[in-house]
């Protein structure tokens, strides 16, 4: 079974936490407009990870046809079961992005998130105006790292516990390599004028770039309730986690039992600790910021 991402790279679990505050009902218009799909249309997502937009699409535009493809089968399943928790009528594959198992001029719209940065550019785009029927619309949405802001704080943490937190996560990551480069991750890179113009290369036309700024977390705002502002503390203790667990997945012996639980021990006393100054009422006005490239074309009406 091909679980490379979920287990070395990115879990199913961030993707989908982390995912889920940045599409919500309250900018679900900014979303459904950036990738220019309607209710009633038939939706191919490309790397769909644990599914939780094909999961909004469906909440939000509950007669379109909703299908997930990922090369991920650990994503896939989770999507799957995430689907009939829901109870939303999904449909999910396991697949390659270059190689869609799909028969020509099918689909109303295809779109991918953070996908087209891995992959080899051309043919990414070239599978999906094969499947996409006459007139149908591409959206390509990408994470612009650069334009953002980046959580930086670390409350409740003195120097002595960051200096440890930080030396054994390193000392795990030493010992697990560049595995995200030997994978290919980010190795298709793009500049943001290079989006129109790979899809107007492969066919595309009628093309358009936007951009989403989205605010993920801030968990201080006054309309942000409580359930939110938990949850989004804790999607970072989530990432925190889940990166020391990913090289350990990638070097077992990186750490030993003990350095191992130690580790999981600071990560968790930091953010027990925001959680509590949250619950206190106590403002630390953290924040950070997510914002999305989106590029869309269509494929030319016979």
């Amino acid at each position: 079974m091909e679980n490379t991402w979920s287990k070395y790279i990115q879990s199913t679990e961030e993707l989908y936490e982390s995912r889920a505050l940045r599409f919500t009902g309250a900018n679900k218009d900014l979303w459904l407009g950036a990738m220019k799909i309607t209710n009633g249309m038939d939706i191919l997502e490309i790397g769909c990870a644990g599914g939780i937009f094909c999961h909004r699409i469906k909440t939000f535009l509950p007669n379109a046809t909703v299908t997930g493809l990922d090369r991920d089968a650990g994503h896939i399943a989770f999507a799957k079961e995430k689907s009939q928790a829901l109870r939303l009528d999904c449909h999910f594959t396991v697949g390659d992005a270059l190689a869609l198992p799909f028969a020509d001029n099918i689909f109303d719209a295809c779109t991918s998130h953070t996908v087209i940065e891995h992959v080899e550019t051309a043919t990414f785009l070239q599978e999906q105006y094969r499947v996409l029927k006459p007139g149908g619309v591409v959206s390509v949405l990408s994470v612009r790292t650069g334009l953002n802001i980046a959580l930086q704080s670390r409350p409740g943490q003195d120097q002595a516990q960051y200096e440890e937190e930080t030396a054994l996560l390193s000392k795990a990551w030493a010992a697990a390599g560049d595995f995200d480069k030997a994978h290919g991750v980010g190795a298709y890179e793009m500049k943001e004028a290079d989006f129109p113009k790979a899809l107007k290369n492969v066919g595309f036309e009628n093309i358009n770039v936007s951009f989403i700024s989205l605010l993920p977390y801030a968990p201080d705002n006054a309309d942000v309730g409580d359930e939110l502002a938990l949850q989004m503390i804790n999607v970072n203790r989530t990432h925190a986690l889940s990166s020391m667990q990913k090289a350990l997945n990638i070097a077992p012996d990186a750490l030993t039992p003990q350095e191992a639980g130690r580790l999981t021990a600071l990560i968790n006393q930091r953010f027990d600790t925001r959680v509590n100054q949250y619950l206190q009422d106590k403002k630390l006005w953290d924040m950070a910021t997510s914002t999305v490239l989106a590029a869309t074309g269509y494929k030319p009406c016979d």
